[in-house]
């Protein structure tokens, strides 16, 4: 009986101990190690907006997610709980959920790096990602001066230094529009040595515009303009000066004007960088100064060209002569002449006429007992000379009018009008008209009487 008592004791124990340590064992086998799902992705954000790293856990169950800045190895945050002293850092979690955020908000530059999540098992499991915060590009006003002063047909080297992430691209650009001729830079000077490498090149963010020769033209403002597709791209102005001596010239070294006119003004352009302001006005050795009579004005054409220009009124007599216009130890001279009002000439309605005289060679004559003298000769009126040929040109603004007496000229006699420049025929009296026409009855009379006498000197040699 004890026996059996004993034997059932022992039983009843051992299932006691297989029942205390078959929960443990079922949840030793339940409980997976959490672990993370996929990889956490890098994160680019602009400056100013917010940053979210996530990261994605599995059975987490009373592990902690935690995560830290692998550069400063400072802790951000453990669970829910913010670590840092950044008020801009915090992390958000939904019960249940396998999703843990670290958000940064307002990111700047300083965030940027590499992020670690961990989860604290034993050993540790981790991933990390790469926060980068594009800088928009900002430009190193020490580094960039904003006036360049060099002498003219000197080398010049304009320098831009930006900074931001990425980093910058360097461009230039002219403020009035032109086209910018540069060449490519082989000297530096001992401030550039410090930025240039060895082999003449620049690092990124750094912009240099070179001119082997600056003149005139190359004077003006320039724009460094740096951008690195994070917006707002950003500009400087530089100033080039390009120094060269006072020049000054006369718009028109001869001016004449009628006496009495309203006013009249004087002119002379004036190139000097830097511009002078010594701009004096002389007529004879007496200096001039604004007065009822005499006003002085400048304007400004470009960075180093002005015209200054001096207006006399009420023009006298007594205006005229030598005037001096004076830009520093420069001057230019203009002579003012006076002339009276000019008047319109009166029409004249006399023809002048001239004679020119051509001979004709002897061998162009044909015999006298060629058909066509034989009409002279029997002709009933004779008009014409048999060895002379008279041509009348008269010049008029509508026609020209030539009369020819003959197909057998030994001399040819041709009556021209020399009037170069004559005024149209306007409407005249009958008088004029037989004024005008009185030459050419006379020269018709006077040949009527050649033909005349030839016929007779022409039956008698019959």
């Amino acid at each position: 009986m004890s026996r059996l008592f004993r034997l059932c004791c022992w039983c009843w124990a051992l299932s006691a101990m297989s029942l205390d340590r078959l929960p443990l064992a079922l949840t030793a086998t339940d409980e997976a190690e959490p672990d993370f799902i996929g990889q956490i992705d890098n994160v680019t954000v602009a400056q100013g907006r917010d940053a979210i790293l996530s990261c994605t856990v599995s059975h987490l169950n009373d592990y902690t997610v935690g995560w830290v800045k692998v550069d400063t190895k400072a802790i951000q945050a453990t669970g829910r709980r913010v670590v840092t002293l950044n008020s801009r850092v915090s992390v958000e979690n939904i019960p249940d959920s396998p999703i843990w955020k670290l958000i940064i908000k307002s990111a700047q530059p300083d965030d940027a790096g590499y992020y670690m999540a961990q989860i604290n098992t034993d050993p540790m499991k981790s991933q990390m990602a790469y926060l980068s915060v594009m800088e928009p590009p900002n430009i190193d006003d020490e580094a960039t001066p904003s006036v360049r002063q060099v002498r003219e047909n000197e080398p010049v080297e304009l320098y831009c230094q930006a900074t931001g992430q990425p980093v910058p691209i360097i461009a230039w650009k002219r403020e009035d529009g032109t086209n910018i001729s540069h060449d490519p830079c082989r000297h530096a000077n001992d401030t550039q040595q410090k930025i240039v490498s060895s082999d003449g090149s620049l690092p990124k963010g750094h912009g240099r515009l070179c001119i082997a020769s600056a003149d005139r033209s190359s004077m003006g403002t320039y724009f460094c303009i740096a951008s690195n597709g994070v917006l707002p791209s950003v500009s400087k102005r530089i100033q080039l000066v390009v120094l060269f001596p006072t020049a000054i010239r006369a718009e028109k070294p001869l001016v004449g004007a009628p006496a009495g006119v309203n006013g009249i003004g004087l002119e002379c352009i004036v190139e000097a960088s830097p511009l002078s302001h010594h701009l004096f006005w002389y007529f004879g050795n007496t200096s001039i100064g604004p007065n009822e009579r005499h006003t002085m004005t400048i304007h400004k054409i470009n960075a180093y060209t002005i015209k200054m220009t001096l207006a006399i009124l009420n023009l006298r007599e007594t205006d005229a002569g030598l005037y001096r216009c004076q830009a520093g130890r420069s001057e230019a001279t203009i002579r003012l002449y006076i002339h009276n009002p000019m008047t319109t000439p009166s029409r004249s309605t006399t023809t002048k006429w001239m004679l020119d005289i051509r001979t004709t060679p002897w061998k162009e004559r044909q015999p006298r007992t060629s058909a066509a003298h034989l009409a002279i000769i029997q002709s009933p009126v004779i008009t014409t000379e048999t060895y002379r040929s008279v041509t009348l040109n008269r010049h008029t603004s509508s026609q020209v009018e030539v009369l020819t007496s003959s197909n057998r000229p030994v001399q040819e006699v041709v009556y021209k009008n020399p009037s170069v420049h004559r005024s149209p025929p306007s409407s005249s009296t009958a008088s004029d008209l037989n004024h005008q026409h009185r030459p050419t009855g006379q020269l018709m009379l006077m040949t009527s009487m050649i033909a005349i006498l030839t016929q007779v000197i022409s039956f008698v040699s019959c």
